[in-house]
């Protein structure tokens, strides 16, 4: 099969009662009406693929260097936290099959997707359900529901765009969104582009696989079950949670190393301190 032209098999059937064949009798032969839709172009989950960057788009960073920015606070007000400055983001890259690139997807076809909360809460997907982004469930902090973060801009000719996660003005060149807010952490972030998911890459010349997205948060513990107001705001427990890892580093601490250095330390206490009680409305609203 190629744009042209196929190659169709069909079956042809008796009926004694009525000594007819349908729909032709053999080496008959008889015509055939098709309709050709266009599809749009699917993205190969082999081929495509995303990979964590900061920095310049021109001379971007990748790896730990690249995702030891990605640390968040519910109120996002940027300076140590999705820090505009380096721009956190992920490239994603769209091929097909064949291996070519998917121009033109647009911005919303590409997705960090998220429930907005827990089952618990009764919200539910197959986006990150530990991420907590509910207006219902956190009514006193004016916080915004949240249940993807999209593309900065259109594919470009070679199927390139990106997620700025604070926001975007161009791709790449991160600002500050306030529809962006959110809490807590999951263990993975899934990325989609046309319904596909998409593997990560620890740097573009890396194999599909080595990387997964996730975004530490200043708020990482709370506010996952159904009393509301728990969620999206830096309390003490969050910050006597660092103190007390100091100079650990284990599947525990994993989340409170902030700056992802294996291992909490002094910059990341300073890091939490700058946002304690921070919640969507403080400091900055919205």
């Amino acid at each position: 099969m190629s744009t042209t032209d196929c190659n169709i098999s069909t079956f042809v059937y008796y009926f004694p009662s009525e000594d007819r064949w349908f729909p032709a009798g053999p080496g008959d032969l008889f015509n055939l009406s098709i309709t050709v839709v266009e599809v749009a172009p699917i993205p190969d989950p082999g081929n495509s693929y995303f990979v964590p960057q900061s920095g310049p788009v021109g001379l971007p960073a990748e790896g730990q260097q690249a995702y030891k920015y990605f640390r968040q606070c519910p109120n996002n007000d940027g300076g140590s936290v999705l820090p505009t400055t380096q721009s956190p983001r992920i490239k994603v890259v769209l091929r097909d099959a064949a291996n070519q690139p998917l121009p033109g997807v647009t911005a919303d076809d590409v997705l960090v997707l998220l429930n907005g909360g827990t089952p618990a809460q009764s919200l539910i997907g197959d986006g990150a359900d530990s991420v907590i982004a509910s207006a219902a469930m956190n009514p006193t902090e004016g916080c915004p529901d949240l249940r993807y973060l999209t593309a900065d801009s259109t594919t470009d000719a070679v199927g390139t765009t990106y997620v700025t996660f604070s926001g975007h003005s161009s791709p790449g060149h991160g600002l500050e969104d306030p529809s962006r807010k959110w809490g807590h952490y999951d263990s993975e972030l899934p990325i989609y582009a046309r319904t596909v998911r998409l593997s990560g890459r620890e740097t573009t010349a890396s194999a599909n696989g080595t990387y997964v997205l996730r975004i530490k948060s200043m708020d990482w513990t709370g506010g996952l079950g159904t009393t509301l107001n728990q969620g999206e705001t830096v309390t003490i427990t969050d910050f006597n949670g660092v103190a007390n890892m100091l100079g650990v580093n284990n599947a525990i601490s994993y989340w409170k190393d902030f700056n992802s250095e294996n291992g909490v330390d002094g910059v990341d206490l300073n890091i939490i301190t700058r946002h304690v009680n921070h919640n969507c409305e403080t400091p900055d609203a919205p």
